[in-house]
């Protein structure tokens, strides 16, 4: 490992919980909102265009290039939060070695605290389930403190 990635994982917590102890709270979503997945690569090249809305220090123009010529049968594992067509959040995720990672959850700010990150995690869920994973891992920077109550609030524990 290198120095500077040890650097950049001292700037984060890694977190993890069982499946089934999320503490996914009952919230109803507005009529017009729907969660999916990546239907295409029109949807898949939205998402990265809201990722760098939400996220803009996350990529450089180089990686961002990178990620739009990846193919989308290989992220099956994407769901959306549309607001009639407009996609207004989104949950990027994977699986390695049996264990469902959520390497990104957003929504543009204008609509969170709306319930739309949580009918998300719980799509992410039911994806878990089919594919017979039992553990989520997340990484969150310890300076983003909103997140990080958020988490512990759902039940996650640091790994």
């Amino acid at each position: 490992m290198s120095m500077e990635t040890r650097e950049m994982d001292e700037d984060y917590n890694q977190f993890q919980i069982l499946i089934d102890q999320i503490n996914l709270p009952e919230r109803n979503l507005q009529d017009n909102i729907t969660i999916c997945n990546v239907s295409g690569k029109d949807d898949y090249h939205k998402v990265l265009d809201l990722f760098l809305m939400i996220f803009p220090d996350e990529i450089d123009s180089g990686k961002a290039r990178d990620l739009r010529e990846v193919q989308v049968e290989e992220y099956e594992g994407i769901f959306l939060a549309k607001l009639n067509d407009e996609i207004i959040g989104f949950l990027a995720s994977g699986i390695y070695n049996q264990v469902g990672y959520i390497t990104y959850l957003g929504v543009l700010e204008k609509f969170r605290s709306q319930g739309i990150a949580t009918a998300l995690l719980k799509r992410f869920k039911l994806y878990l389930n089919e594919k017979k994973v039992q553990k989520i891992r997340c990484k969150i920077s310890k300076d983003n403190k909103k997140t990080l109550g958020y988490v512990h609030y759902l039940g996650f524990q640091l790994f």
